[in-house]
C-alpha cells in the first residue's frame, strides 16, 4: 500500500479547466457533491483527450518507417484522420501520415 510520502507531485491545474469548472459551479450553485464530481470527471476526461491528441500529433515520424510486415521501406501516400475513443468515452481525432510498402503493399496508419 502506498504511503503518503510515495504520492506523485500534484499536477498544476490548467487555468482554462479551473475557469470552466468555476463557471459551471456559478451556473449550478445548488449542485450536490455528487453532481460536482460528475462534472469534474467530465471536464478531466475532455482534458485527457486533448492531451492524448497533442501527444499523438507530436509523435509523427520525420522519416518513413520500415514496413512491419516485410521490413522494406515505406512511402508516404497521403494523410488520414480517424477518431479513437478513450477509455473515458472521449473522442480523439488522430491525423497522421498514411504509408504504403512498395514491396508488399502493406499499409500503415498511424505509423508506430
Amino acid at each position: 500500500m502506498p504511503r503518503a510520502t510515495d504520492r506523485l507531485d500534484p499536477v498544476p491545474m490548467p487555468a482554462d479547466l479551473q475557469q470552466r469548472m468555476t463557471a459551471w459551479r456559478a451556473a449550478h450553485p445548488q449542485a450536490t457533491f455528487a453532481e460536482l464530481e460528475v462534472e469534474a470527471t467530465r471536464q478531466v476526461a475532455a482534458l485527457r483527450a486533448e492531451l492524448i491528441a497533442v501527444a499523438i500529433a507530436a509523435s509523427e515520424p520525420e522519416t518513413a518507417p520500415p514496413c512491419p510486415t516485410c521490413g522494406a521501406g515505406m512511402q508516404r501516400v497521403g494523410e488520414r484522420t480517424r477518431t479513437v475513443t478513450t477509455s473515458g468515452a472521449e473522442p480523439v481525432p488522430v491525423t497522421g501520415g498514411r504509408y504504403r510498402c512498395s514491396a508488399c503493399g502493406a499499409e500503415l496508419f498511424p505509423p508506430r
